[in-house]
């Protein structure tokens, strides 16, 4: 793995919110880190790569993203270990699922000097802020959207990518209730099933609120031809063992989850 060449700023917040963190109570994607990872896209070329402490972003109201839909990202943990090592999981692997999501959105790859290395240097600046309980980690968010103030259909002249984090405990605490989906669909064959961009997670809210309403925590989507096929659940990909034998979708209708992909 290649170590980050890019020169990287960086500035230190003045004052961590760490002491008010309750790392015994941690509630998923609720506290943040002191610091993210920002880069920009402009020119046909990445520039200005720095981290910062976290705080709100200015925005114009005609950015691309916010019309026409222009935004992925990833999600992946560090750990600690009792020596007080931190150590990622697989982040290339979430890297090549993010470049592959950038590709088919029309938008630029990130160089691995870029994600890698300057997630290296954000951890090793907030590695206070990484759990070490049983069942606790510290959740890694890389995303990118387009930025260009301007109206009209057609890709981003400019992007940003960010990467912050947060500490966090389990995502589920309790065996889940999943509804078959039969109605709505989230992904069809030719479509972008197989990328990590928001556009995916939106048109899923209101029929997971719907299986919600009913008493279910998720739901486990269907092919979207015959709506008789299992592809995934909705936070997750599923794996089914029959007798000896594990069974798991392949089509790019899902997202190919890195931690399915380790099992396999």
């Amino acid at each position: 793995m290649k170590e980050a060449t890019t020169a990287i700023r960086v500035a230190r917040t003045q004052h961590s919110r760490l002491p008010q963190v309750d790392f015994d109570n941690l509630k998923f994607g609720q506290q943040f880190s002191d610091h993210m990872l920002v880069a920009e896209y402009a020119n046909g070329h990445w520039e200005d790569v720095s981290i910062v402490p976290y705080g709100d972003l200015s925005l114009s109201p005609s950015m691309s993203a916010l019309h026409y839909g222009q935004a992925i990202f990833e999600g992946l943990k560090a750990y600690k270990f009792t020596d007080g090592t931190v150590s990622i999981f697989r982040p290339d692997k979430n890297l090549e699922r993010f470049n592959r999501s950038a590709l088919r959105l029309e938008m630029p790859e990130v160089p691995e000097e870029i994600f890698i290395g300057g997630l290296k240097v954000l951890l090793d600046l907030d590695r206070d802020w990484v759990p070490q309980s049983i069942g606790s980690s510290l959740y890694i968010r890389p995303f990118m959207f387009g930025t260009e103030a301007a109206l009209g259909v057609h890709p981003s002249a400019s992007y940003k990518f960010i990467i912050i984090t947060c500490p966090v405990g389990a995502y589920y605490n309790k065996p889940l209730r999943l509804k078959v989906e039969t109605h709505f669909t989230r992904a069809a064959e030719g479509g972008v099933g197989f990328s990590k961009n928001a556009g995916n997670y939106a048109l899923s809210l209101h029929p997971t609120r719907i299986a919600q309403d009913e008493g279910f925590d998720q739901l486990m989507w269907t092919d979207a031809k015959e709506h008789k096929y299992i592809e995934e659940a909705g936070t997750a990909n599923l794996m089914f063992r029959v007798g000896d034998t594990i069974i798991t979708p392949s089509s790019d209708t899902i997202l190919h989850g890195i931690t399915r992909r380790t099992i396999v």
